[in-house]
């Protein structure tokens, strides 16, 4: 039988020490449920044929699990249901395991190099590389809103930021990495992939005379006349971060709202970042500050990521939230009559991977 001396504790002197066998099913169909309780504790299913399948531990509450793999089981159940190729037999192990403590600082003598991804394609993990790497995305910028003699746009949000920690990655990944959005009033930047795990781009500024920023990761600020910023939105596990690699999320600040008068001069909101909201006009000659980014040496040097654009007035910019900084996923500048250059920063994956 293919695989089978690869099965803990089955015959042939090819078993693995503490892990107590529990009992077998046939897969007489695809999908079975098995009456088997159990307590809490480490439990792995077994494919005699070493066919991929999944199952169910089903108690007061259900964990999910792979074939052919041990899981923590936090809970007692009472049935595990399971999916797998018709005719395999499905064998369930209980192993006893030992007390450890955390190895700290686990990567500190491994020589390590960073993947600076910004296009869309493969990461693909050299062969000699461990197969658990650092990851940091960062978001497209939002672009800044169109402004003229009348007033300014509001700066773009900030892509979002997420960062995981011995992520476990093997062989080829997709990454799609996607640009600043197209300059519509208050729109928002593309999202962009690690495999399964995505990052949102960054809510667009609003264009001059009261128009609002647009909704993303962070914020776009309004622009000048009165408009509303942009809100941000926090990701979380069941929003693109998944739960591998101990993900952190940076983002979901708002953009500042535009200057409450009328006037040609009242100033625009500055598009939110990945460390803070976008700030406020307050009225004439007053330009909304940009939200600072997150920064990260991940890279081997500080850089930021995802810094929200400056709000601006009449033929005038703020400081945006990068100056200073190598920045990426940034939002741009708000736009006036002395500059239309209003692109934000397009999306980045790095990838820092570890060779013993």
């Amino acid at each position: 039988m293919p695989g089978f001396n690869t099965i803990p504790s089955s015959g042939g002197g090819g078993g693995q020490p503490n892990m107590t066998y529990v009992g077998s099913i046939h897969m007489n169909t695809y999908n079975r449920t098995w009456s088997q309780g159990g307590t809490a504790g480490y439990y792995a299913l077994y494919s005699a044929n070493q066919e991929n399948g999944y199952a169910y531990f089903v108690g007061a509450t259900t964990t999910g699990v792979s074939l052919n793999r041990l899981a923590n089981i936090s809970h007692s159940f009472t049935r595990i249901d399971i999916v797998a190729p018709q005719n395999d037999m499905i064998s369930l192990y209980k192993a006893k395991v030992k007390s450890t403590t955390e190895f700290s600082n686990p990567f500190v003598n491994f020589s390590s190099f960073p993947s600076v991804i910004r296009s869309s394609g493969n990461f693909v993990l050299p062969n000699n590389a461990l197969p658990l790497v650092n990851i940091l995305l960062s978001g497209a910028g939002g672009q800044g809103g169109h402004g003229n003699h009348d007033g300014a746009g509001g700066g773009g949000g900030g892509g979002g930021v997420i960062k995981l920690t011995a992520f476990q990655a093997v062989g080829t990944t997709a990454v799609t990495i996607s640009s600043s959005n197209s300059g519509n009033n208050g729109g928002t930047s593309g999202t962009s992939y690690f495999g399964n795990v995505y990052v949102l781009g960054g809510g667009g500024g609003g264009h001059k005379s009261g128009h609002n920023g647009g909704p993303g990761a962070n914020g776009g600020g309004a622009g000048s006349h009165s408009g509303s910023g942009g809100a941000g939105t926090t990701q979380t596990t069941s929003t693109g971060l998944g739960n591998a690699g101990g993900p952190v999320y940076h983002g979901g600040h708002n953009g500042g709202n535009g200057a409450g008068s009328n006037n040609h001069h009242g100033g625009s909101g500055g598009g939110g970042g990945a460390g803070g909201a976008g700030g406020n006009s307050s009225g004439q000659h007053s330009y909304g500050s940009a939200g600072v980014g997150h920064v990260s040496n991940i890279e081997g040097s500080n850089h930021m990521y995802g810094a929200g654009g400056a709000g601006g007035e009449y033929n005038t910019h703020g400081t945006p939230g990068w100056s200073g900084h190598s920045a990426k996923g940034h939002g741009a500048n708000a736009s006036n009559n002395g500059d239309n250059n209003r692109v934000g920063d397009s999306a980045s994956v790095i990838v820092r991977y570890y060779i013993p």
